[in-house]
């Protein structure tokens, strides 16, 4: 579960609660610098602990948001498990229960290091475009690796029952209506998870197939983690639909990601760093 608000944010990733509270700290009038303090907690009656810190990051044009440094913390706990996986326990950086603990959950928390979100209540309405791009990628990604590899990331039926009802949300069939002829024959039909292969990159009005009165927004744009290009159906309270789509506009990519990171199903090892200055 996630909460938040401007300066501070929480998530829950099975029995490791994760925390960040982020404040402005004045060093010079011309630099930009950000007090992070975060813990990570595990409730696991058998591998409990606690870790905190409290550090002062300098940044060349702004300042560290409480979405950014949970991405931070999520990617620190990513390095403990990945070092669990392939170092004896005396090789370790990391605390023993920190490590076992991140390495169970390893998959989920490439999910938070990439999104800023759990995996367990990731969810459609009010997400930010660029947010659910990334979760959607994230989720088919982890989806298809399971079914390689069983196990991969799925931590019993009930968060696999989450991520596969989310997925499916994301490729609801659904039809993109021509703007020039609105009751001709449509731009597409079909799953909108298909529908990179029929439209060009931009931001499409549509609505379900079968339930013209459910408006929605198709995405199609490039892949944030796999590559290629990718689409999806997208519900966003928020969502301005005065204006119609009339011709299709690339949607904008996220200031904070400055390079596409590697598909997690190529190399589950690597995992390039979020924020690479810091």
């Amino acid at each position: 579960m996630v909460t938040e608000d401007m300066r501070e944010r929480h998530c829950a990733v099975g029995d490791l609660h994760l925390s960040v509270r982020v404040s402005s700290a004045g060093l010079d009038p011309e630099q930009k610098a950000t007090r992070l303090a975060w813990q990570v907690r595990s409730t696991d009656p058998d591998l409990p602990g606690i870790l905190s810190d409290d550090h002062v990051y300098e940044f060349v044009e702004r300042a560290l948001t409480a979405r950014e440094a949970l991405r931070l913390v999520a990617h620190m706990l990513v390095d403990a498990g990945n070092e669990f996986r392939a170092s004896a326990e005396g090789g370790l950086r990391f605390p023993l229960w920190l490590s076992a603990m991140a390495h169970r959950h390893l998959a989920d928390l490439t999910f938070v290091t990439w999104t800023g979100i759990s995996p367990s209540e990731v969810r459609t309405d009010g997400l930010p475009a660029d947010q659910f791009l990334l979760a959607v990628d994230h989720v088919r990604d982890t989806l298809r690796s399971s079914a390689v590899e069983p196990g991969y990331g799925l931590h019993g039926p009930q968060l696999r029952s989450v991520l596969q009802e989310f997925a499916a949300k994301a490729d609801r069939d659904v039809t993109v209506p021509h703007p020039g002829d609105p009751n001709g024959t449509p731009l597409y039909e079909g799953p909108a998870g298909d529908a990179h292969e029929h439209l060009m990159p931009g931001r499409y009005h549509a609505h379900e197939r079968h339930d013209p009165t459910q408006e929605i927004i198709v995405l199609v744009t490039p892949a944030p983690l796999s590559g290629g290009l990718m689409a999806a159906a997208y519900s966003n309270a928020d969502t301005d639909d005065q204006e119609r789509t009339q011709h299709p506009r690339t949607p904008e990519r996220p200031a904070d990601r400055t390079q596409r990171p590697p598909s997690a199903s190529q190399d589950p090892d690597r995992a390039d760093p979020p924020f690479p200055q810091l």
